[in-house]
């Protein structure tokens, strides 16, 4: 029996309005995601990359994304994602930070975003709360991570 060999591609969603939206849910960027597979490869590239596709992780207050693919369609899946525009009429860039073969890896790099992102946040005056929720939201991060990967 073969093994169904997955690549975790560590996601990073800027908005152009700089909103955090909370309404956006793993679901919505699994929907956009297989949305632009589709318009850039048809039906068939769709078709090899729905398979696979899964988002393991996504936080909307960083707008960081774990998304899961077969490791024959992980190209397509990213070039879609760096092609895609919009994201429930929300204008978004998105961008591949991290390309891994385990989950394990993906982990250690999607901690160490949160970490920086929360940071960024917090310079920048736009984490209510401030370093204290920051804080607090850094360790919530933290626990869905490792939840991620059980």
């Amino acid at each position: 029996m073969v093994r169904f060999k997955n690549r975790y591609l560590l996601v990073e969603f800027r908005w152009h309005d700089g909103r955090v939206d909370a309404t956006l849910t793993d679901a919505v960027v699994l929907g956009a995601i297989r949305q632009a597979v589709a318009h850039d490869f048809g039906d068939v590239g769709a078709g090899a990359a729905a398979a696979g596709l899964a988002v393991k992780y996504w936080s909307a207050t960083t707008s960081l994304a774990v998304v899961r693919c077969g490791r024959d369609a992980h190209r397509r899946v990213w070039a879609s994602m760096t092609m895609l525009r919009d994201v429930k009429g929300r204008a978004v860039m998105a961008r591949v930070l991290h390309n891994a073969s385990t989950l394990r890896s993906s982990r250690a790099a999607t901690r160490s975003r949160v970490e920086a992102a929360f940071a960024r946040l917090v310079a920048r005056g736009g984490m209510p709360g401030g370093a204290s929720a920051a804080a607090a939201g850094t360790e919530a991060a933290k626990v869905a991570i490792d939840a991620m990967c059980e």
